[in-house]
């Protein structure tokens, strides 16, 4: 009667704005996701209780190709980040990151500063260039820099269906990467 790994909290209420503004953000809980709908983001939803899977994408993907990932901003938040990327990418989805503050989650942005969502929804960034802005770091080291965006960044770039796509992030690796 219900699987987890097939529902999103949200969906119902959700279809709608997802296809109006052709795009979903997708939160890690409930609460983040009441949140953002009081927000003004009606094309928020939220796995339930589990991992975001390939059937919720293939849902969210009927509706709208493009999604913004925006889980919690600490280790598990970037781990499920990795993960949902990954899967998505591999759907031949376009995938953004919404880059929030060290430690927060939506619901407590939300709560604490209304815009500081929206702006991070607006500048979320495309997942290729999230993790080559987190790992080109200054003051690092060229070498340990280039065996990061190796092991890190060209496995979401192998997962790009799309060859255009894949020469473009190509191109934009190799120029960071001088």
């Amino acid at each position: 009667l219900f699987s987890k790994s097939y529902v999103l909290y949200g969906y119902d209420k959700a279809k709608l704005a997802i296809r109006k503004w052709n795009f979903s953000i997708v939160v890690e809980g409930q609460m983040d996701l009441l949140m953002s709908h009081q927000a003004g983001y009606s094309n928020t939803v939220a796995p339930s209780g589990t991992a975001l899977t390939g059937e919720q994408l293939a849902l969210i993907k009927r509706l709208s190709p493009n999604v913004v990932l925006a889980f919690d901003a600490d280790g598990a938040g970037l781990k499920a980040t990795e993960r949902s990327a990954h899967l998505a990418l591999g759907m031949g989805m376009d995938v953004k990151v919404a880059l929030l503050p060290k430690g927060s989650d939506p619901a407590d942005l939300i709560r604490a500063d209304g815009q500081a969502w929206k702006d991070a929804i607006k500048n979320a960034k495309h997942v290729v260039e999230f993790y080559l802005d987190a790992l080109m770091v200054e003051g690092k080291d060229v070498r340990s820099d280039r065996r990061e965006v190796g092991s890190v960044v060209l496995p979401f770039v192998k997962r790009i269906p799309n060859k255009i796509d894949q020469s473009h992030f190509v191109t934009r690796i190799a120029s960071r990467l001088n």
